[in-house]
């Protein structure tokens, strides 16, 4: 499945583990998006409020720095309350550290370790406006994901 696009559009990564991040990037660049990478929270929203500000976000909800990713996504959404944003979380989805309610939207649940396929399909159908899966219910693959880690 190709999710191309005609123009890069800037995808801001928020994930503190390096690896993740570089596969992330990876993915986006070669599906033809253009990933700007933040290692933390607190430099997340200075990038995301550039004059070539992203046009979605991925998010980790655990993060180093102390700014769990539902505060990051709050403060992004302050200047962009429509902002995409996919959630990446090792978190169980019926854990309270996972809760995603009050978020606003459009937000989607991606779980670690995820699929690269999966994780551009959930940015495109966001993008596209046709996402809005911000809690939805646990599958056993979620389950399992989470159990792998």
């Amino acid at each position: 499945m190709s999710h191309a696009l005609s123009e890069p559009s800037a995808v801001l990564i928020v994930e503190d583990e390096a690896l993740v991040a570089m596969l992330m990037e990876d993915t986006l660049a070669g599906a033809g998006y253009r990933p700007v990478w933040s290692p933390d929270g607190r430099a997340a929203v200075p990038c995301s409020e550039h004059r070539a500000a992203p046009r979605a976000a991925v998010v980790d909800l655990r993060l180093a720095d102390g700014l769990d990713g539902r505060r990051v996504i709050r403060r992004l959404r302050e200047g962009r309350p429509a902002m995409p944003v996919v959630v990446v979380t090792g978190f169980d989805p019926q854990a309270p550290e996972a809760d995603l309610r009050g978020l606003g939207g459009p937000t989607v649940r991606l779980g670690k370790p995820f699929d690269c396929d999966e994780f551009l399909g959930h940015l495109a159908d966001l993008l596209d406006g046709r996402a809005v899966l911000a809690t939805p219910r646990r599958r056993a693959s979620d389950v399992l994901a989470v159990a792998a880690e």
